[in-house]
């Protein structure tokens, strides 16, 4: 794996490749509070089919936070998220996105469809906080405030004991790995390492800029992958239903008894998921396009 350093607009953003540069690109944009290394693991079940761009965004990881809140709006971060894409490759990239980076990736498409191959979601993009009815922007913001300050832990065992509620696999080193780089210990305590403002402006960014407002203008193909661990519940089914009935070319896949990080309960499964979706858009001419 190999680090490196790309400047957009004279800020310097963390990216980890993984893979033969001549296979189709692929960027990973992972969820909030976490880093690339939430991918590590699936990487290791797509490298042999893809050039793996392992991104750590704004505030989180390695990545120094942006200077505004406004620079934290899904279209702003697009623009510096395709300005790191210019600079790793000339082709149409695939782009993965865990969560807050599965919204990222659908603003990225809509903004940049020729540009963009194919989207692939990992339980993100369609369901908050428009189908949470009643979950106001003020109530999100004190709920989320609230969460990044009670998240103190006086030993990693008690870190550990948290997140395995996250997973339904049995927890392991790989999970352990998963996780090393989320925290930081200071005063005797280890805290969430993501920079507070970038999360909170983050939040806010959700209700300015909301997931669906880019489902018309999505013109690649999608592979979407959901919890099935919450399906009692209405506001993530009706979610589904209103990204199947928008986008115009969409696979769904739900693996039974996974949770919102269904890449850590079953990395094998959803890289073989991928890798049969991708089989399906060779490239053309040397170009990779959906």
């Amino acid at each position: 794996m190999k680090q490196r350093t790309i400047m957009v607009d004279n800020h310097p953003f963390i990216v980890y490749e993984i893979g033969d540069r001549q296979l189709p690109p692929l960027l990973c944009l992972h969820g909030m509070t976490a880093d690339s290394n939430s991918f590590i693991e699936l990487a290791g079940h797509l490298r042999n089919d893809f050039h793996i761009i392992l991104l750590d965004l704004p505030g989180h990881g390695e990545t120094a936070p942006l200077d505004g809140e406004e620079d934290y709006l899904f279209s702003s971060l697009a623009n510096r998220i395709m300005g790191v894409i210019n600079k790793m490759t000339s082709e149409p990239a695939y782009v993965l996105g865990h969560s807050w980076g599965a919204d990222l990736s659908l603003h990225l498409a809509a903004k940049f469809p020729d540009k963009i191959k194919g989207l692939i979601l990992i339980d993100g993009g369609y369901v908050f906080p428009e189908m949470v009815v009643g979950y106001t922007r003020e109530k999100a913001h004190s709920d989320w405030a609230e969460y990044i300050d009670s998240s103190r832990y006086r030993s990693w065992e008690d870190i550990v004991n948290t997140y395995k509620e996250y997973t339904t696999r049995p927890w392991d080193q790989q999970l352990e790995g998963i996780i090393s780089s989320n925290f930081v210990k200071e005063d005797g305590h280890y805290q969430l390492r993501a920079d507070r403002d970038s999360l909170l402006a983050t939040i806010k960014a959700f209700y300015l800029e909301p997931c669906s407002t880019t489902y018309p203008f999505i013109e690649c193909p999608v592979l979407f992958f959901h919890a099935t661990i919450s399906d009692s519940d209405r506001s993530r089914q009706h979610g589904i239903e209103k990204l199947k009935s928008a986008l115009k070319e969409v696979k769904v896949v739900g693996f039974e008894n996974s949770k919102h990080n269904v890449h850590w309960d079953c990395p094998e499964l959803v890289g073989k998921e991928i890798r049969d979706w991708n089989k399906k858009y060779p490239p053309i001419e040397g170009i990779y396009r959906g």
